[in-house]
């Protein structure tokens, strides 16, 4: 599927039920061991072995407030990624400053929208997709997952599988996540370069929560990972888009990146522009902390 044909199918709200339709003329091929895929993908992975920076960000993002009043954002800016959960996003609106950043540490991950809608939502790791969190317009979090860019998912607490099943065109990689219920399926094309194409996050009733659509996969650098430089991700229960398109990527060294690149922002460090702070998994802290005693 063409890029702007991805935008279209998310824009219909309809993704594939089984991962055949998501680019023109199918995926070719025969269905291969689990070993197979999972070599391929890894080895792809392996070659990001230090941090991922794009300064040729751009980005229309489709977001319904708490009021049901439709926001649309055309932005650009810049991405910064240290593997496994570091992730920064920061885009504005020409030269001008940023007007949304989202992030994600190794243990919190949030999102600030300055213009129209003036707040910042946060929350932990451990909680995402727990029935006491709640939803936000964009979840970084699962951001990080969907992109791929680290490749298939590692060895998280909690988190089982992959359990592989032949789709019609498309091999597909399951993960289950033992505390929420969640369904992770990776659709893997069956043609060269045999990369993830379509990344869906399911929740325990089934309910599609998250689709990403990857597209125009080509070499980060010479001799670099294969790496998608558009994604199409939409939140179908929240009603929320985010189209994204990369010009181009450049590895950093680790001691290029600052100490504080993946710090969650305070009211310090935010926008006057930022009147409210809400943290989405407030209410599972103190189940936490009941359980700890």
């Amino acid at each position: 599927m063409p890029f702007l044909l991805a935008v279209a199918v998310l824009t219909a709200g309809c993704p594939p039920r089984d991962g055949a339709s998501i680019h023109s003329g199918g995926s070719t091929g025969p269905p291969r061991s689990q070993r197979e895929i999972i070599e391929q993908i890894q080895s792809n992975a392996a070659k990001l072995d230090a941090a991922l920076w794009s300064s040729s960000v751009t980005a229309t993002a489709r977001l319904i407030d708490d009021r049901k009043q439709l926001h649309v954002f055309n932005v650009e800016g810049n991405l910064l990624h240290v593997p496994p959960r570091g992730f920064r996003m920061d885009l504005r609106h020409g030269i001008g400053p940023t007007v949304i950043g989202l992030g994600s540490n190794d243990d919190t991950f949030w999102i600030w929208i300055e213009p129209e809608l003036h707040v910042m939502r946060w929350g932990h790791h451990r909680n995402a997709g727990r029935p006491c969190c709640a939803s936000m317009p964009v979840r970084p979090d699962q951001l990080v997952s969907a992109l791929a860019l680290g490749g298939l998912p590692g060895a998280e607490p909690g988190l089982s599988g992959p359990i592989l099943r032949a789709g019609r065109n498309y091999d597909i990689l399951t993960y289950t996540v033992a505390s929420t219920g969640e369904i992770r399926e990776y659709y893997v094309e069956r043609s060269p370069p045999h990369l993830v194409r379509l990344v869906r996050f399911r929740d325990v009733s089934r309910r599609d929560v998250l689709s990403v659509y990857l597209e125009e996969f080509r070499p980060a650098w010479p001799d670099g990972p294969l790496l998608p430089h558009a994604a199409s991700v939409f939140w179908p229960l929240d009603d929320a888009r985010f189209v994204l398109r990369i010009g181009g990527y450049q590895p950093r060294s680790l001691a290029q990146v600052s100490p504080r690149a993946f710090v969650m922002p305070d009211r310090e460090t935010l926008p006057d522009g930022i009147r409210e702070i809400i943290q989405i998994d407030a209410d599972c802290e103190p189940l936490k902390a009941l359980s700890d005693d």
